[in-house]
């Protein structure tokens, strides 16, 4: 199994199956133009920077609405959140995806923009994993995504949607993320990480920082 990031909320699942979150153009936020091939391609919400499904290789069907189903054995599941913390007013909604990966749960909650409620709580707890934006601006910030990585326990969280050098969104960094947890919890896995399920530590939830 590996997960490959390709910049800003945009991450590639798989072994064999291929599985894509949210990708971007690259050229429209400052980041590098993505190649990330999929099977399937899930959209959180329809803005420029997650719905850009030009830059994707291969033969995929794309699940852009709040939807369950499952698609050459890969299972998934949605809940609808907001994208702002003004019951989607400002920035309308997005739809949080749990997808199962050869008996692995992954869950990405896109532009969540607020404190989820008890209802969403229970529907990400106890993943493998849940992709949290930290960035702030347009999303939940740091402190706030350490409070739901407390409030649903997955094995390992991962920070998206963060300032980096070339990005031109004005985002905060994963700083005020990562100062929530111990150096130990802490891994810098770079752009791509290959592990199987027996690596994940089902003891204390483990950070992975994808750069």
């Amino acid at each position: 199994m590996y997960i490959k990031y390709h910049g800003h909320a945009c991450f590639e699942i798989g072994n064999g199956k291929r599985v894509v979150f949210d990708p971007h153009d690259g050229k429209s936020i400052g980041l590098p133009v993505p190649n990330p091939t999929a099977d399937l391609v899930f959209i959180t919400h329809e803005h420029f920077d997650h719905n850009a499904t030009s830059v994707v290789r291969g033969n995929f069907k794309i699940i852009r609405n709040p939807a369950s189903g499952e698609v050459d054995g890969i299972r998934y599941d949605s809940i609808t959140e907001y994208h702002d913390n003004d019951m989607g007013r400002q920035r309308g909604t997005v739809n949080i995806y749990k997808v199962y990966v050869e008996n692995l749960s992954f869950v990405h909650v896109g532009d969540l923009g607020h404190m989820p409620d008890e209802k969403t709580v229970k529907f990400m707890k106890n993943a493998d994993f849940i992709f949290l934006p930290v960035g702030s601006v347009y999303t939940i910030n740091g402190d706030q995504a350490a409070e739901v990585v407390g409030l649903t326990n997955p094995k390992v969280a991962v920070p998206m949607h963060y300032s980096t050098a070339k990005s031109k969104l004005g985002l905060e960094s994963y700083d005020r993320f990562l100062k929530h947890f111990n150096k130990d919890q802490v891994k810098f896995v770079g752009k791509e990480k290959k592990f199987n399920k027996e690596e994940i530590n089902s003891n204390k939830t483990e950070i992975w920082v994808f750069e």
